[in-house]
């Protein structure tokens, strides 16, 4: 869709994602967010909701978020990951993964509202080498899951 910023982002070849599949992308969030490893997961065909997925899409989108959280809570100990879809600002259906550390006072959704919407994005707690750590490590255990004609299916020993 022409008006949209997510297409217009999957049409943006030098804007870096994590993950790629036939179906979906993965994108870090925003550093001004000051969460490591929140991330975006968007179709990339423009659709509004859930019920606009195809079931093809729907499972794609299901197993890379089942498998992002394991890998945010195994290995970045993340206590919990919050998965939100909100679409107002952006009509383009795409689900927030906001893993909620130990460490992190806010919880629910004041943690999704910080995530959201930068409420502290004056005291940057987060570094680009950070999410640049964060995105590569992501990049390079999501590169292993197989996609199939059914679906993905994670194809990692953990």
């Amino acid at each position: 869709m022409k008006n949209c910023l997510i297409c217009q982002k999957h049409a943006n070849e030098s804007i870096p994602f994590i993950y790629e599949h036939s179906l979906l992308q993965v994108y870090h969030g925003p550093i001004q967010s000051n969460i490591l490893g929140y991330l975006y997961v968007e179709p990339k065909r423009h659709v509004e909701s859930w019920c606009e997925l195809t079931g093809e899409e729907l499972n794609a989108v299901s197993q890379t978020i089942k498998y992002i959280s394991f890998l945010l809570t195994h290995y970045y100990k993340a206590e919990r990951v919050y998965t939100v879809v909100i679409s107002e600002q952006v009509r383009h259906f795409h689900i927030h993964l906001i893993p909620r550390y130990k460490d992190q006072n806010a919880k629910g959704l004041k943690l999704i509202e910080k995530a959201t919407q930068q409420k502290n994005a004056a005291n940057p707690l987060l570094t680009q080498k950070e999410i640049d750590d964060c995105t590569l490590f992501l990049h390079s255990r999501l590169a292993s899951l197989e996609v199939k004609k059914n679906g993905c299916r994670q194809n990692v020993s953990v």
